[in-house]
């Protein structure tokens, strides 16, 4: 595992404990490409970033239901809930481990996807060209990792 990341046990959620709570997606695309969105220099948090899609849970929204709006707003999918894998929750150094991130994986099989409404649409045949990226979070290396694992990709 990523030394920079810690997971937490979905069952012993403090919301309390964090100071924020966040979503975020590692999304494939319908042609099996992985979409990533490249974070411009003018980024408050993580500038020039590979990052997954995602964004901050709203008061009184439950994950689920925030990765579906933000993968609505940000890609224009129509996400369907039981199209979702939840791959847990953690947190991450890079923000001190303050900040709680629910993370999911979604296959867009139907072809929903309009645009990238968020940052700028990065395309990518297979997970080494993403790790070889000089700048990508260790939540995102962590995602690539487990998805593997699981077998939710093969590339």
């Amino acid at each position: 595992m990523i030394e920079s990341i810690h997971l937490v046990d979905l069952s012993k959620i403090r919301p309390s404990d964090y100071n924020a709570q966040y979503v975020g997606c590692l999304v494939l695309t319908k042609d099996h490409k992985l979409l990533l969105q490249q974070r411009g220099h003018d980024f408050v948090t993580y500038p020039d970033y590979l990052c997954e899609f995602g964004g901050r849970i709203e008061q009184g929204e439950q994950p689920i239901q925030a990765i579906i709006r933000e993968l609505k707003e940000e890609l224009g999918a129509l996400v369907q809930e039981n199209e979702l894998v939840s791959l847990g929750a953690l947190t991450e150094a890079m923000s001190g481990h303050t900040e709680l991130v629910y993370v999911y994986f979604w296959h867009d099989v139907q072809g929903t996807i309009t645009g990238c409404y968020e940052g700028t649409a990065r395309f990518f045949d297979n997970i080494g060209c993403i790790l070889a990226y000089p700048k990508i979070t260790d939540g995102l290396r962590w995602m690539l990792d487990e998805c593997q694992k699981r077998g939710l990709l093969t590339l």
